[in-house]
């Protein structure tokens, strides 16, 4: 039978055809090998990694399995099947096994559940992966950061001479219009199109929308006022949520998201990622953040159950909205501090970030480089300070009076620990609009217990599986460090069960 919907010719072929090489697409095209199918894999970036490299590399999992199905069952809170959820907590209680049978090292750490009064968390615990490469056994060194666990399953996907093409996004999906079956995958490499053809099935594994404007305005709210960067990769555009959706696939989690606390903006325009601040800030920081009008609005180290404004619910004080008013009082916003706090050191978080993963800036000592460059406002008075980032003087200046009173009282109405409320009062003072980076979003297609991307109908798009961010489990909480161990996991799970289809010819 003569199929004019097929291409004239495919420029490549292979059973699986793996979208995105990350912490779910390396597990995946792994998993899809180990089970005797031959892997291609397709990145838009010209390197792998994607947010994995990003990430700090523990994965927080279940070391009891039905208490595991408790936690994760009170974290998605009924928006995920029951099947689902005990196939998250069986298969990444089961990861620390698997990674072992790959050649790397394990060590186990305790993790304070985010969510303590939810049932199951006191089973959470952290399980830190200690990757051995090549080069790092010849070294001596073992870390726990994502860029060298990545670096672990990419010496695997080597090893296996599995063939990544870089630069080479997918575009779209061949689906036969009779089956919804999925036939191959439509790339773009060196500015054309080519034609993939994928015998027995697809894996998006492409990660989120984090650098996706348009994405970020109509599916997460009151993101339109709010300057977002990516904190991982900017690679990341929603290109499986479009191609997803063209062949059918029901989209959820899409509000879903994480927030890393807050950045300075004018580095992160110029980057475009996000530079940002360390996730909890030394002991004796005198530092605020205000508003446009001069006032506080939040504590600024994070609430004690966090103990670190990374992955917290604090932060969307700043997205704040005054129906009355009909405006958010609450950006744009600033951090305003004293020459004490400059001199404590560097004032950003350098692991976990994708500017710093790929050595696109260096950081001075004492944050004198960046005040040169103009990223940061200086003036000798409050009152000064206050006129060059255009907040009135009289409220900044009635601002750091009551702050530092609260300061001398070891009482703060928002909730901040002794140990920090420090004063601001040793000249120069500083200070900075911020923007909120983004650590990833949660929101794609709609996945099942097996991988496999389910349409309206809740039914699985044939030969259709997805994995990672990419349609993540997590809404609408989420526990710190279990993104990366759901990607591996069902990363895992899709390329074997991609891998023991039938070929489609």
């Amino acid at each position: 039978m003569v199929r004019f919907w097929l291409p004239k010719k495919w420029d490549g072929t292979a059973d699986v055809v793996i979208v995105g090489y990350g912490g779910a697409g390396a597990p995946a095209a792994i998993a899809c090998h180990d089970k005797g199918a031959k892997a291609l894999v397709l990145e838009k970036a010209p390197f792998g990694g994607g947010n994995a490299c990003c990430a700090g590399g523990g994965s927080a999992l279940p070391s009891d399995v039905n208490k595991g199905i408790e936690y994760f069952r009170a974290l998605t809170a009924g928006t995920v099947e029951e099947d689902l959820i005990r196939t998250l907590a069986e298969s990444t209680h089961d990861l620390p096994h698997w990674i072992e049978e790959l050649g790397g090292k394990v060590e186990y750490r305790d993790v304070e559940p985010m969510y303590p009064s939810f049932p199951g968390a006191d089973a959470i615990k952290c399980f830190m992966y200690i990757a051995r490469t090549p080069e790092q056994i010849k070294q001596g060194y073992y870390k726990t950061y994502g860029k060298d666990l990545f670096a672990f399953f990419d010496s695997q996907v080597k090893k296996r001479r599995i063939e990544v093409l870089y630069e080479t996004p997918g575009k779209r999906l061949e689906q036969d219009p009779e089956t919804k079956e999925i036939k191959g995958v439509v790339a773009e490499a060196a500015g054309r199109e080519i034609f993939i053809k994928a015998k027995k099935g697809v894996i998006l594994a492409c990660g989120g929308f984090e650098n996706n404007k348009e994405m970020l305005v109509n599916f997460l709210p009151f993101s339109w006022e709010l300057p977002i960067y990516p904190l991982g990769t900017p690679y990341n555009t929603g290109d499986g949520i479009t191609m997803a959706s063209e062949v059918g696939a029901k989209l959820w989690h899409m509000a879903g998201l994480e927030f890393g606390n807050f950045a300075p903006r004018a580095p992160s325009e110029k980057y475009g990622v996000a530079l940002r601040l360390l996730r909890k800030m030394p002991k004796g920081s005198a530092l605020i953040y205000i508003n446009k009008y001069g006032k506080r609005f939040m504590n600024e180290i994070g609430p004690k159950t966090v103990g670190t404004l990374s992955h917290c619910k604090e932060l969307f004080k700043v997205q704040h909205f005054d129906a009355e008013r009909g405006e958010f009082p609450n950006i744009p916003f600033y951090m305003v501090f004293d020459e004490t706090f400059r001199l404590k050191g560097k004032m950003v978080e350098e692991r976990s970030n994708w500017w710093h993963v790929q050595n696109m800036y260096q950081w001075s000592e004492d944050n004198s480089a960046e005040v040169e460059a103009g990223w940061f406002e200086k003036a000798d008075t409050i009152e000064a300070l206050a006129g060059k980032i255009n907040v009135p003087p009289e409220a900044l200046v009635e601002t750091i009076h009551a702050y530092n009173k609260r300061c001398a009282q070891n009482e703060d109405e928002f909730g901040r620990g002794k140990d920090w409320l420090t004063p601001i009062k040793t000249p120069p003072f500083y200070a900075s609009e911020l923007c909120e980076p983004l650590i990833n979003t949660q929101g794609g297609p709609k996945h099942n217990a097996k991988s496999q991307v389910l349409d309206w109908n809740d039914k699985p798009i044939p030969r259709l599986y997805a994995a990672g961010e990419l349609g993540s489990v997590y809404f609408p909480y989420y526990q710190a460090s279990c993104n990366l161990p759901e990607a591996m996991a069902f990363g895992k799970i899709a390329g074997e069960q991609a891998a023991s289809l039938e070929p489609w010819e």
